[in-house]
């Protein structure tokens, strides 16, 4: 796991700003290229072939070289296979050269031959071309600006603002999407205007003078079909197999890994498999024992001890904790939005941040069950999605059936509707009202699709997985670990996406298919739970215990002077919410994160922490 960078034409002190910004992602060691026509660099976070994977790496076979973030999951298969092509290999095992070896052998096809996580970049000197390409599912991140040279590439955007000719200008519609709509990572835009990312699934060659090409390279078939055509147990013992296979190529390591455990389904399945393949003997690099990191919440509703030590029982797990207070997060927020690098939906994602904090000096790699909800239907709303294909397949049965076995879910999501929709619910905390002119240019948000199957790989793929792994990666680089999501997998995800809605729900349970893998493999207590919590943090009680320094922040001349919100009517709809007032308080955090973003990242120069 690394950090990349680079610049058109030959600029050695813009490069080193760069990568000196990023260090925290691969403080281990860094290298340059300084040519003609590119500038490229890298900072180094060891992780496989740790003696001999150092980079920019070069080839012997043709005029190109590479800066690569990730890892390859398939690279010992993909090695054999290139030798056999007659390429030959001067490192041990470094993933690196194997994706170098790749591109000499198929140009950019090299990425459908991929299995992992990436984000890397290959200069052809001879060609004078630079070639960018992002994981399928965007697990690393990619991102780019033509703003004020022919071009610029980076792990992490304030790479990109070391150069001061970079706007700082905030993207009014992106932000304001976010504002109203809660909406963002919705596409290749930033907040900042100018800088865009490299979209999931996506190649681009760029020369000297700029981008020269832009290709998307994976497209996964979603199943819209409401029944299953085979047995239960036939998707199940199927569902097994390739997790099995996930999970032991997501162990891949040479140094010590293990997995943040949150008490969910997901993470107490990951978790649970990881031990299996330390019992089989498949384990990598455990140390025979394997590691959990939990955030807990002593004495608050959100607390989910009960269900983590379920599963650290299961696995025999060497357990660490962190225990996130407002104390700790207020002081440190301005540093945790440095390191998040645009606003947040929410303050949740800080409790991967004190998660990742705990972990560094234990192990280098963890694992996490990111992306299992928005894959499997893991919330409620998602219910409402299985009912239409239902009434429109004609199968009014089964959406019977399911009305009746998930009555508790449906009572809960009926209730909180109505609690959102009453009349007078939010009259005084609604983000049109305090917004300068109401947003009125953001473009309205989409409207979900009515087929579950579709609905579920519209925000895999674009509305709401892509902010998770903003938030993963930003918050476990900040502490120089690599984290691992194996529910995104692309042979996984593929896999998912082929099943019948009814393999998502059925019977009254969501994540249907994986909860019968799942049989006699974890704690039934975890797996048959049907609450959802997950890592998050009291973030509206935090807010109240804060309340007169946010107040303070919403009163200030610098909020009023920007003209984005109308300082007066904030000040007392959010006195209005704190008495009591009903509706949405994280409209107010939106307000405070987009204010302290602002201030931290528009207002003075962006330099190294």
């Amino acid at each position: 796991m690394c950090g990349i960078a680079g610049v058109t034409g030959s600029d050695r002190d813009l490069l080193e700003r760069m990568l000196r910004s990023i260090e925290h992602r691969g403080p281990d060691s860094s290298g340059i290229d300084v040519g003609r026509d590119f500038s490229v660099g890298m900072r180094r976070l060891s992780i496989v072939d740790v003696a001999g994977g150092e980079q920019p790496f070069y080839s012997k076979e043709s005029p190109r070289y590479i800066v690569f973030n990730g890892e390859l999951y398939n690279s010992p298969e993909l090695r054999s296979e290139l030798v056999a092509k007659g390429h030959r290999f001067v490192s041990d095992h470094s993933d690196t050269e194997t994706v170098l070896k790749a591109f000499d052998e198929w140009g950019p096809a090299c990425v459908a031959h991929l299995i992992g996580m990436f984000a890397f970049a290959v200069v052809d000197v001879e060609a004078h071309e630079l070639f960018l390409a992002r994981d399928r599912l965007g697990i690393k991140p990619l991102y780019y600006t033509s703003a004020s040279r022919s071009f610029a590439f980076a792990s992490e955007i304030k790479a990109l603002l070391q150069d001061p000719r970079v706007s700082r200008r905030p993207d009014t519609e992106v932000l304001n999407r976010f504002l109203l709509y809660r909406v963002h990572d919705d596409g290749e835009e930033t907040f900042f205007a100018g800088i865009k990312r490299l979209l999931p699934g996506h190649w681009m060659t760029v020369g000297p003078a700029g981008v020269t090409r832009i290709e998307r390279y994976w497209s996964p078939e979603v199943n819209l079909e409401m029944s299953s055509r085979h047995p239960d147990s036939h998707y199940a013992e199927s569902f097994a197999a390739l997790f099995d296979k996930v999970v032991r190529r997501h162990m891949l390591s040479d140094v010590p890994l293990g997995v943040s455990l949150s008490g969910g389904l997901d993470s107490s399945g990951v978790a649970s498999t990881m031990a299996a393949q330390m019992r089989t003997g498949t384990d990598t690099h455990t140390g025979g024992k394997l590691h959990t990191f939990s955030a807990l919440y002593p004495g608050q509703t959100i607390d989910e001890s009960d269900y983590i030590h379920e599963v650290e029982d299961h696995v025999g797990s060497v357990p660490h904790y962190a225990y996130p207070t407002v104390d700790e997060f207020w002081n440190e927020i301005n540093e945790w939005m440095w390191f998040q690098e645009e606003p947040t939906i929410s303050s949740a994602p800080y409790a991967y941040f004190s998660v990742y904090r705990i972990a560094r000096g234990n192990v280098k790699v963890l694992l996490s069950g990111n992306g299992g909800d928005e894959l499997l239907a893991g919330y409620i709303p998602y219910f409402r999605a299985y009912l239409t294909p239902a009434r429109d397949q004609h199968r009014f049965g089964a959406a019977l059936r399911e009305l009746v076995m998930g009555r508790d879910l449906y009572r809960r999501f009926a209730r909180d509707l109505w609690q959102a929709r009453r009349p007078g619910a939010g009259t005084q905390v609604s983000m049109s009202r305090v917004l300068v002119g109401g947003g009125a240019l953001a473009r309205a948000p989409y409207t979900p699709d009515h087929n579950l199957n579709q609905r579920l790989a519209d925000d895999v793929l674009r509305y709401s997985t892509p902010n998770l792994l903003r938030y993963e990666d930003k918050n476990s680089m900040a502490f120089s670990i690599e984290s691992r999501v194996p529910f995104l997998d692309h042979e996984l995800v593929e896999l998912i996406f082929s099943l019948p809605i009814d393999q998502k729900i059925k019977y009254g349970w969501n994540r249907y298919v994986y909860r019968q893998a799942m049989r006699d493999r974890m704690p039934e207590r975890n797996r048959t739970r049907r609450s959802k919590i997950g890592f998050t943090n009291p973030e509206l009680a935090w807010m109240h215990a804060r309340a007169d320094q946010i107040r303070e922040i919403f009163a200030s001349p610098a909020l009023s002077d920007r003209g984005i919100f109308a300082s007066d009517r904030l000040v007392a709809d959010f006195d209005a919410w704190l008495a009591g007032t009903p509706g949405d308080g994280l409209v107010f955090w939106r307000v405070l994160a987009t204010e302290l973003w602002l201030r931290r990242f528009v207002d003075a120069p962006v330099s190294v922490q």
